[in-house]
């Protein structure tokens, strides 16, 4: 039995492999100009699954790639030839209105936080991207639509579950495992990989559609700057409503 095999057969999630028919699904990132073919790619469904992977990746001396949305421009969710530890299925969002906080998996991307936030008019500073996973966004700082009101994603975080290079599972926040905490706040990477985030959230909304006002840089559209914003019209659900205006002006 391959090492690869008794891996399989330890996890509850599902090890892809380059023989898979799912294998170029599994490996390709947001990035399309990556093309990275990775030994396996460890779909994980539990904490104890990436246990299981960072276990095995440390035995075999394998070099590991985390992806948690697959959205960094640079390719860093997937490696050549090394085991990729995807958390894409972890998904689970629990919402706490009372305390207005949030805990999330490290595979959930900030559409998806969003839309269960908002359920209660709440927020916190996200992704300015959907599809962005918030496990890499926040570890990286984090700046968002709400960064100036709430300060950045990472200034949020309350606490995270954290798989550790020796394999441990622990819960980092400002009183337990502190110093990993500081370390993830802006740390530059590397201290374990991230199974959960627990966010601080902001009364905001509910939104409906965010707008951009976006102008040319053209001579004659400095005085269209400095005129103050109109604020967007009250939808009849109680949210915002508003429109994406593209406006050209004339030299």
């Amino acid at each position: 039995m391959s090492d690869l095999t008794k891996l399989r057969a330890r996890l509850s999630g599902h090890l892809v492999e380059p023989t898979d028919p799912t294998y170029d699904e599994a490996r390709r990132v947001w990035n399309g100009m990556i093309d990275r073919r990775p030994a396996a790619i460890a779909r994980c469904a539990t904490v104890t699954d990436v246990a299981t992977c960072v276990e095995f990746a440390r035995t075999a001396d394998m070099v590991v790639a985390i992806r948690g949305g697959g959205h960094n421009i640079a390719g860093n969710a997937v490696c050549d030839e090394g085991l990729v530890i995807d958390l894409s299925l972890m998904k689970q969002i629990s919402v706490d209105p009372a305390r207005r906080t949030v805990r999330a998996g490290g595979g959930v991307v900030w559409g998806e936080l969003d839309a269960a936030t908002q359920r209660h008019d709440l927020a916190t500073t996200g992704g300015l991207m959907s599809r962005t996973g918030i496990a890499g966004f926040t570890l990286g700082g984090g700046l968002g639509n709400r960064m100036r009101s709430y300060g950045l994603a990472c200034d949020n975080l309350l606490s995270a579950e954290v798989v550790t290079a020796d394999g441990r599972e622990l819960l980092v926040s400002r009183v337990e495992n502190s110093d990993l905490f500081w370390a993830l706040r802006g740390g530059g990477g590397n201290f374990g990989v991230v199974t959960s985030l627990e966010f601080q959230l902001h009364p905001v909304g509910p939104v409906l559609l965010a707008v951009s006002r976006v102008y040319s840089q053209r001579s004659g559209c400095s005085h269209r700057l400095r005129k103050p914003r109109p604020r967007p019209r009250r939808h009849p659900t109680g949210g915002h409503a508003g429109g994406l205006q593209w406006t050209r002006c004339r030299g």
